[in-house]
């Protein structure tokens, strides 16, 4: 079972989440990554460079990223990331949507097993401790929601607080999520 932060964050927010995984050498690859691709590095002008909602982030000091190439549909030739073997976390980014409410963002990541049948390892315990980082710098910084289960960056709540922006799950009726005190 996979490890999974909810989330809203503003730009500023994702800079100081970006600060953090620069300390790590993390590296930020598409969902769906064109042959030939150069990965970006995590830093704090990251976020910037970013156009689409999700992306994987790659610890590639811990093992290799796996790829596999998409053989069928639209996005035949592309290459596709094997999230159970590879040393990485699927990262969507909390975006605005139509509206201009901000839709929640995730971070999720398959921190115990591995593709080898025989190793009772799990995934290396450094990327086990990134997870735990990340959830920490949550804890510390940012603000719980009311309703439970989303963290929300400490740009967003002053946000939401000055009633600049609304925060809503995501999904076809996500509900409005506002901060807890």
């Amino acid at each position: 079972m996979g490890a999974t932060l909810h989330y809203f964050m503003l730009p500023e927010d994702e800079r100081s989440l970006f600060r953090l995984l620069a300390r790590r050498e993390v590296t930020v690859y598409p969902e769906l990554i064109p042959p030939g691709y150069a990965p970006l590095k995590a830093d704090e002008d990251a976020p910037d460079r970013l156009g689409g909602e999700a992306y994987y982030l790659a610890v590639e000091r811990l093992g290799p990223v796996v790829v596999h190439a998409v053989k069928r549909g639209p996005d035949k030739g592309m290459l596709k990331i094997e999230e159970v073997p590879s040393p990485v976390f699927h990262y969507e980014r909390s975006l605005p949507n139509a509206e201009g409410e901000l839709l929640a963002g995730r971070l999720w990541a398959e921190l115990e097993v591995t593709d080898d049948p025989g190793s009772r390892l799990g995934k290396p315990h450094a990327l086990k401790v990134l997870f735990s980082e990340v959830q920490d710098l949550f804890k510390k910084s940012w603000r719980r929601s009311d309703p439970r289960g989303f963290w929300i960056g400490p740009h967003a709540a002053t946000a939401w607080r000055r009633g600049g922006v609304r925060l809503r799950e995501p999904g076809f009726k996500g509900r409005l999520i506002g901060v807890w005190r």
